[in-house]
């Protein structure tokens, strides 16, 4: 019995069968790449020779740290006032060894540029900082793909399986004219 040799367009055909497209699971998505995280809370940063102040927006409140620049100790009994603009907040210090005091309108988006005045017993300095407030996020977009990718995906094999069927009827009608 002489075997037929596959013709190009089978041969082309079969190559297509293993190329469709598999969608992505879970971990494995090409798509968008997904946001950056953005659960930080604001904070400005200010540093001096004698202190290193954060602060933190939490809410409603601005959360202040500061530490002595050269040994890095927490310097809770500190007096701060911070001023922005028409606004000024006197900090009181917390529990946790931090400093809080009224956000009022720093908790609003928008760059605020606040100045923190410390003293810290004999110590005492002003502290220029920036804090960053971002407003709402984008709305995040609808999810892609669906039913119609799948029935494109089924039309495709469909009809490659349909073309290779005729193909290979047709060159068994031929090798078999061929032997008789």
């Amino acid at each position: 019995m002489i075997r037929p040799t596959p013709t190009p367009l089978a041969a082309a055909l079969a190559a297509l069968l293993f190329a469709t497209a598999t969608p992505a699971h879970e971990g494995h998505d090409h798509g968008a790449p997904e946001a950056a995280a953005t659960d930080w809370a604001p904070r400005a940063t200010a540093r001096s020779h004698d202190f290193d102040l954060v602060a933190v927006l939490a809410g409603s409140e601005l959360v202040l740290w500061l530490d002595r620049a050269r040994d890095n100790a927490p310097l809770a009994e500190a007096v701060i006032e911070a001023e922005s603009g028409a606004w000024k907040g006197v900090a009181t210090p917390a529990a946790d060894g931090s400093l809080r005091l009224p956000a009022g309108p720093l908790a609003t988006p928008g760059r605020h540029e606040v100045i923190f005045t410390v003293q810290a017993g004999e110590a005492m300095d002003l502290l220029p900082a920036t804090l960053v407030v971002p407003g709402p996020g984008p709305a995040a977009p609808a999810a892609a793909g669906g039913y119609r990718g799948w029935i494109a995906g089924g039309l495709a094999v469909a009809l490659l399986g349909a073309a290779g069927w005729q193909g290979y009827r047709r060159s068994h009608r031929q090798a078999g004219r061929a032997g008789a």
